[in-house]
């Protein structure tokens, strides 16, 4: 804010397991495909008291993942930094007066420049927390007060990313990725399931969105789409109270213009519409994330779709447990779909399927 793979009936969630330890390229932490919907925010603030995180969730959606992220300043540039996971559940962080206690997951750019070194990027499963904000509620807008304990100076601020279910809602894949790459350039490969449906028809969406920090004073990132350049401007502290370490943080989500205002540094608000980028017909999209200054710490990413991806970086868009079995029209249906896909796409083997849970070493 400024201030798929359908391998059965789309009405199916599809979720990939968390990378846990995230040092390179946007690695895929969790997707959902079916009738899906995300909301992204961010706040940051040098005060213990940092302010108001939005959320945006239609009336009667079930919520399907949520994460907060922490993100501290960069690592020996600050030999305060938080680095570890126990430095974040031990800062008395708050979401909506909860305490958030169990970080589990460290993310975040690595520095070409040896004296800014990496940023640590602590991530929680808020889940059942937002979960119960939001259940029966009445509205679709949401904000919760957010603080930062005895890390104010060292956190540039936090991001609150949810995807939700709606059933009606179009079919589409929502993916969420975590950051590590090296700021001097990584790209990240975006396979999908069936050659891309006409990016130009009424309806179709393809959105991005990047969340960053440590960045302001015309420190920019760049970020090119299947070799084309979608922006040289992407960066600021536009969700930050202040410019100033400790409150630089920009995501784009809930309030932006989903047009791609890239212009300007100032009016770069990180939410971008990759639809002038995509062709129908392709089966593959590649975005490249490069910070010519080397101190830009692009730590999340969020993409949503109205087309299947099959997987992120060789990491799939596999189905959870426990997804509630359709009607039995609707079995029928989805048995057909499964035999018209075997034919013309080998099934993945389980053993490929991988589990990227395990935290970094602290």
């Amino acid at each position: 804010m400024k201030r798929t793979q359908f391998r059965s009936l789309a009405l199916a969630a599809a979720m990939a397991c968390s990378a846990g330890a995230s040092w390179a390229d946007l690695n895929l932490s969790y997707a959902f495909t079916g009738p899906v919907g995300l909301s992204v925010d961010g706040v940051g603030a040098t005060t213990s008291a940092v302010g108001q995180v939005q959320a945006s969730i239609p009336v009667g959606a079930s919520v399907l993942k949520a994460f907060l992220y922490s993100a501290g300043t960069p690592s020996p540039f600050y030999a305060d930094s938080p680095s570890t996971l126990a430095a974040y559940n031990g800062a008395g962080i708050t979401l909506a007066g909860s305490a958030i206690n169990n970080f589990d997951t460290l993310v975040g750019a690595t520095s070409d420049r040896a004296d800014i070194g990496r940023w640590f990027t602590a991530r929680a499963d808020v889940t059942s927390l937002i979960s119960s904000l939001t259940a029966g509620a009445a509205t679709d807008s949401f904000s919760w007060a957010v603080t930062e304990g005895t890390l104010s100076n060292r956190i540039d601020g936090e991001v609150l990313a949810i995807a939700y279910l709606l059933p009606g809602l179009t079919n589409a894949t929502v993916a969420f990725l975590d950051g590590g790459q090296r700021t001097g350039g990584e790209t990240t490969t975006i396979n999908f399931v069936n050659p891309l449906g006409d990016p130009t028809v009424a309806g179709y969406a393809a959105a991005f969105g990047i969340a960053s920090t440590f960045s302001c004073c015309n420190q920019a990132s760049r970020i090119e789409v299947n070799g084309s350049l979608l922006t040289t401007n992407a960066g600021n502290n536009d969700d930050g109270a202040q410019q100033s370490d400790g409150s630089l943080i920009t995501v784009g989500g809930v309030g932006d213009d989903p047009s791609n205002n890239v212009g300007s540094y100032a009016s770069d608000d990180e939410l971008y519409d990759l639809k002038p980028f995509l062709t129908a017909g392709d089966t593959s999209a590649s975005i490249r994330t490069s910070n010519a200054t080397n101190d830009d710490n692009i730590f999340f990413a969020h993409l949503y779709i109205t087309d299947a991806i099959r997987d992120i970086n060789d990491a799939p868009v596999t189905p959870p447990s426990g997804v509630p079995e359709p009607a039995a029209p609707a079995l029928v249906m989805t048995a057909l779909a499964a035999l018209v896909i075997s034919r013309r796409r080998k099934s993945w083997d389980a053993a490929e399927r991988r589990q990227l849970e395990s935290p970094l070493p602290e």
